[in-house]
């Protein structure tokens, strides 16, 4: 069976080194085949180039559709010509993002799932379709990094050149929380809890941002000075 799936980007091309159970050194490939699993109606095929070189297989995967999901099945012989098989599950996901106004994310998609599991992020976002539904996934961290700059602009300047661990957390547990729509699990609605404390902690300075930025103080604005005078008449009011 295959097991977590590999995540790639429609665009990428992956070079992927796969083993075959018990064996070492492989001496003859038979086969690579690889079959769509039909999420996406006219998905594009998933290409797989195989290479045997000093007996390891490396398969390069290329193109597919955002949104399906691709089992690929390889079968190859060992040094005793006993023969194997092997599965791998490629996912492929556009999970390139930016905030509305063009700035950097604090958290990729990659590491959203790779902190939260594919199934997780899919029974979070999969609205009836069997793959994760990027505009709400996009929508929920847009909405959590936006929370989180709102509170560290009380002492730091936002949005941050590179997010430390601390930040990429917060944003991550408060999108997590907010993809269940009818309410988060208990632990999961605890971590958004706790992370919106350590938000409020920051924006008091009780918590320090590693790597973040003071804001620059404005310039000073030159002071008027009001020199003390008399105030002069024309001459004809000379007595009064």
């Amino acid at each position: 069976m295959a097991g977590d799936a590999i995540l790639k980007q429609p665009s990428e091309t992956l070079h992927r080194p796969v083993t075959f159970n018990g064996v070492s050194t492989v001496t003859a490939l038979h086969s690579v085949e690889v079959a769509a699993r039909g999420l996406v109606a006219g998905a594009a095929e998933l290409r797989v180039v195989p290479q045997l070189f000093a007996g390891a297989v490396t398969l390069a995967i290329s193109e597919g559709s955002d949104g399906e999901r691709y089992l690929i099945t390889a079968i190859a012989d060992d040094a005793e010509g006993q023969r194997a098989e092997t599965e791998l599950e490629i996912a492929v996901i556009d999970m390139t993002w930016v905030m509305p106004d063009g700035g950097t994310p604090y958290l990729t998609i990659a590491e959203f799932i790779d902190r939260f599991t594919l199934e997780e992020v899919l029974v979070m976002t999969d609205t009836g379709k069997g793959w994760i539904d990027r505009g709400l996934l996009v929508g929920a961290l847009v909405n959590a990094q936006a929370v989180a700059d709102a509170h560290m602009a009380a002492r730091y300047a936002v949005p941050l050149a590179d997010a430390p661990l601390i930040v990429k957390k917060i944003v991550g547990d408060l999108a997590r929380a907010e993809l269940y729509p009818r309410g988060a699990p208990d632990g999961v609605d605890a971590q958004a809890k706790a992370s919106m404390r350590m938000l409020e902690r920051i924006q008091s300075g009780a918590l320090p941002v590693p790597s973040a930025t003071v804001p620059a103080a404005a310039p000073a604005q030159d002071d008027i000075l009001i020199a003390p005078g008399r105030r002069g008449y024309p001459d004809g009011l000379k007595g009064y």
